[in-house]
């Protein structure tokens, strides 16, 4: 099988890390596979480090939000898959997928990866239009079955593309190889991590830590994460405007920097206004680090599960939640961060989750047979 993705590299966060996680899961489970992807420069150094199947990167050519890979149909053609996994939608992967199911009657899986979401939608929408008559209402004709993240992205896809098979299986995540250190160790730190874009809810972050800022002088907030679009020098600018001075907006971290810049913190905060799953949230408990996640993202299992916090996402009901995060005893955050830890351990461990799509592609290919 192949999967069909956009930057394999760092540039691609957490969509990059699913893909090299699932893929390499598969392979160890003995499935032929190969990934195709765009190649950037940061690829060069992330390759060695790539711990996903077998992976071919192509150049891309024209505009970045199209991902023009003309070498990619004749790729996949050479290759010759029985399944193609298209991960991500709106881009020129779209067309060759959608080409090489018609031509070769075999099943495509999509995962849309959260680009279904309303608020997700409401973004660049006369691109979406143009793109959706030019070649995306045809690969979603000719998908056999869609993968979600959550029960929520499930929905927006039948939304969307009508009922549909839609295989529900979560994000994975791998154990940290970085020392975790005790809870009185930790910076008293609330940390946010993932590109900024307006989509992610830093901006009310930011106007719901205004509200608590003054009373809590030893505590900080730290945003970091890629900024492809510039959302940065916005949050930079917001952070002045609200005369912040324990609030920074910093550099991505990726791998074991990440993973110790999770350890050191003591929250974890997500304020995204629609999330389809949010791959940080299970990293961040394997660090044993307790969450406080938006509405906007499927993570009420944390109040459940005793290991975090699921609120509203306006400045008002997050200042109310930082507040009491920030004001719950240090023994109390440490075991939480505890109880999440053996949770994600076991619940989103890769091979398991592997398990669960390597059944849905059998069931989709063997509907495409019965036609």
């Amino acid at each position: 099988m192949a999967f069909l993705a956009g930057h394999l590299s760092r540039r691609a966060s957490g969509v990059r890390q699913m893909i090299e996680g699932l893929s390499g899961a598969l392979a160890n489970r003995g499935m032929e596979i190969k990934v195709f992807g765009i190649r950037d420069p940061a690829w060069e150094q992330d390759a060695a480090e790539w711990k996903g199947a077998a992976a071919e990167v192509l150049d891309r050519f024209g505009p970045a939000k199209f991902g023009f890979m003309p070498g990619l149909g004749r790729a996949l053609r050479t290759y010759d898959p029985d399944l193609v996994h298209l991960h991500g939608i709106w881009l020129y992967s779209s067309l060759v997928a959608a080409g090489w199911a018609g031509q070769k009657g075999r099943a495509l899986v999509i995962s849309p990866h959260g680009m279904l979401a309303p608020a997700a939608l409401s973004y660049s929408p006369v691109r979406k239009r143009i793109v959706r008559a030019l070649f995306q209402d045809r690969c979603f004709a000719r998908a056999a079955g869609y993968h979600a993240t959550a029960e929520a992205e499930k929905g927006d896809i039948r939304a969307y593309v009508g009922n549909v098979p839609v295989a529900v299986v979560p994000n994975g995540v791998e154990e940290t190889s970085v020392r975790l250190p005790a809870f009185s160790e930790r910076s008293k730190r609330v940390l946010a991590l993932g590109r900024l874009h307006p989509v992610k809810g830093y901006e009310r972050l930011l106007r719901a830590w205004a509200q608590v800022e003054p009373d809590f002088p030893d505590w900080k907030l730290e945003i970091a994460g890629p900024d492809p679009e510039g959302h940065g020098g916005e949050l930079r600018r917001l952070c002045a405007e609200l005369s912040l001075v324990r609030a920074i907006i910093g550099p991505p971290r990726y791998g074991a920097q990440r993973d110790e810049l999770i350890a050191g913190s003591r929250l974890f905060a997500l304020p995204s206004l629609s999330e389809n799953f949010a791959l940080t949230v299970p990293e961040a408990l394997v660090c044993g680090t307790p969450v406080l996640a938006s509405w906007g993202s499927p993570w009420e299992v944390l109040q459940e599960k005793g290991c975090g916090w699921w609120v509203d996402s306006n400045p008002n009901a997050l200042a109310v939640a930082l507040r009491n995060a920030m004001e719950t005893p240090e023994t109390r955050l440490a075991a939480m961060g505890k109880v999440g830890r053996v949770w994600a351990i076991r619940e989103f461990g890769w091979d398991a989750l592997a398990a669960q799509m390597e059944n849905f592609y059998s069931k989709t290919s063997k509907l495409i047979y019965e036609k």
